[in-house]
């Protein structure tokens, strides 16, 4: 690698790959090559995150600088680690410099883009370096369009699903004492083998090859969401667990003629309630949220969220020790041109999009039709496959006829019954109910949560107000520590930051992430040039928060009539 001078006055990196020799950037007008990645920011707003890929000999930089204001984040990287180790760490306060590596990116990603910052993302490939490193830069895109597509369903599922999460979370609280914790079922069946149950269109033949082996099964390890569980019954299959993590009646209309089961049922603080209260078996809960909130809860365990019931089963085989894990019914496509297995069909799907709108490859290595959802889906458990391969020795086997699963190679259900070497029978996991919470004064502290930011959400309305009608123009940095007005905007400030910090704002689930992405969107949209003058601008600070305040006193309020109406349905 050499550094040489360019002609209109800048420095460039020459590299060398295999035999041939690249410029990282144009050596005659290196300037076009920082006015792209100018020109990529120049709608930057206040918070804007920007990834970019290659540093070349850093030329940019001052410029790039000049674009950001303190809240921007850069992101640097960089493939070439002779390159990077010349400038390693953080540049300046909020310009990093990473080296290039396909996990390191993933953690990165996952790290910063959210709900809040995902359509404020910027990424620019500086100079040649997406011809240069064309495979490290693909990678690169596809992860960060990966990433965005994830925080993006987020922030759709919080905004469907606001309501029901807090009506479920309110009255599943009524039950826990009655539960099992799940981290008592762990190891409970190690090296057995667990049959993760979906219902994808290949169930029907799976469940053929399940009846041909039928006795087999005492070995086996089965654990079935809500959906599957009447298919495996009209079949004389008794599955050893359910999970049922869906949040809406369906899931109690699919269940309702199995409430009797003595099976256990799996549920966290967002199932359905009406299935968690009807269900007559044994049940084991998921801490997700009350582990968090609750001081006697905190040592619970959770299982791993991937947006579909199948990635919570497959990590409670996880932990339950189980291996191989194998997926029957795991489709992630329209296998025979269907959505669904024949026998799983309900009257919610009706309601529901299932429109095709994207390929993906088969086992066979054929195209087949999916959705994004369900492509989202298989990505998120390829993501968890690829951890659990790299720390331990579990084996995931993808027995379905669907979408290729990266991480689990395909293998006939017949085939694995055929080569069985299992001799172990399987075990139950048995009730150990060690939990011990008052439910009412759980409530009744979120109640106190609810009251209190509505009164501090009404004073400062009240100081926004005042300050609005006053009509003083001040820039807030030049005034002095005791002015009246700067005292104010520091106390509203206090009032927004104590209310999203309480640790009981989590209780508010989806309508506190809508809350703050809309907020956020509608009243603090700003540009990064702008920032500096419009934070300091009394008047503006004093619009923008008044509409924070209406905002919130509205989404308060909702929530404490939707509260109340829980309790009252499920505690009185």
């Amino acid at each position: 690698m050499r550094k040489y001078r360019t002609a209109d006055g800048y420095t460039v990196y020459k590299v060398k790959k295999g035999r041939i020799s690249y410029d990282l950037a144009d050596k005659l007008e290196y300037q076009r090559a920082i006015e792209g990645l100018l020109k990529t920011l120049e709608d930057i707003k206040y918070d804007s995150v920007i990834f970019i890929f290659g540093l070349d000999t850093g030329s940019y930089l001052k410029a790039l600088s000049e674009k950001l204001c303190s809240k921007n984040r850069v992101v640097i990287f960089e493939p070439n680690a002779e390159i990077y180790s010349k400038y390693s760490g953080s540049i300046v306060k909020n310009i990093q410099v990473v080296l290039y590596d396909r996990q390191q990116v993933k953690v990165i990603f996952n790290e910063i883009i959210n709900s809040m910052n995902f359509n404020n993302l910027y990424f620019h490939g500086f100079g040649n370096y997406s011809q240069v490193y064309e495979e490290e830069y693909n990678e690169l895109v596809e992860n960060l369009d990966w990433s965005y597509i994830n925080a993006c369903s987020q922030l759709g599922l919080a905004h469907r699903f606001k309501k029901v999460f807090i009506q479920n979370m309110l009255a599943n609280l009524k039950i826990l004492n009655q539960c099992t914790p799940i981290h008592h079922c762990i190891a409970a069946n190690q090296k057995i083998p667990a049959l993760i149950v979906s219902a994808g269109p290949s169930l029907d033949q799976n469940i053929k090859d399940m009846l041909a082996n039928k006795e087999k099964l005492k070995n086996y390890f089965i654990i079935s969401g809500g959906r599957t569980v009447g298919a495996l019954i009209k079949n004389g299959i008794i599955p050893d667990m359910i999970v049922s993590v869906d949040p809406v009646d369906a899931n109690y209309e699919m269940m309702k003629d199995y409430l009797e089961l003595d099976v256990p049922l799996v549920f966290y603080e967002y199932s359905n309630r009406y299935l968690v209260r009807a269900y007559k078996g044994e049940k084991i809960y998921i801490a997700s949220l009350f582990s968090k909130t609750v001081e006697s809860l905190e040592a619970l365990r959770g299982v791993y969220f991937g947006g579909s019931v199948a990635h919570s089963c497959v990590d409670i085989a996880n932990m339950l020790g189980c291996s191989p894990i194998l997926f029957i019914g795991q489709d992630l496509g329209y296998t025979y041109d269907k959505h669904h297995s024949d026998t799983v069909i309900c009257d919610y799907d009706k309601t529901l999009d299932y429109t095709a709108n994207t390929m993906v490859k088969d086992i066979r290595g054929n195209l087949i039709r999916t959705t994004s959802t369900l492509n989202h889906f298989k990505k998120k458990l390829e993501e968890y496959i690829e951890i659990y391969n790299q720390i331990s020795e579990v084996e995931f086997i993808n027995c379905s006829y669907g979408a290729a699963i990266q991480g689990a190679a395909h293998k006939e259900l017949l085939q694995v019954f055929e080569e069985d070497v299992f001799n172990t029978p399987k075990k139950p996991c048995y009730a150990h109910k060690s939990i011990d919470i008052n439910s009412l004064e759980i409530i009744e502290s979120i109640m106190d949560y609810l009251d209190k930011y509505s009164i501090k959400a009404q004073q400062g309305l009240e100081l926004c107000e005042q300050i609005i009608s006053q009509g003083e123009n001040k820039c807030l940095v030049d005034v002095a520590e005791d002015d009246m007005d700067l005292q104010k905007i520091l106390y509203i400030v206090q009032i927004v930051r104590a209310f999203e910090n309480d640790v009981k704002s989590q209780y508010l689930g989806g309508y506190i992430s809508c809350f703050k992405y809309d907020i956020k969107e509608k009243a603090f949209k700003m540009s990064a040039k702008e920032y500096d003058k419009l934070t300091s601008d009394l008047q503006h600070q004093a619009v923008a928060f008044k509409s924070y305040f209406q905002q919130m006193q509205i989404m308060l309020e909702e929530v404490q009539e939707l509260a109340g109406e829980t309790v009252t349905e499920f505690y009185k």
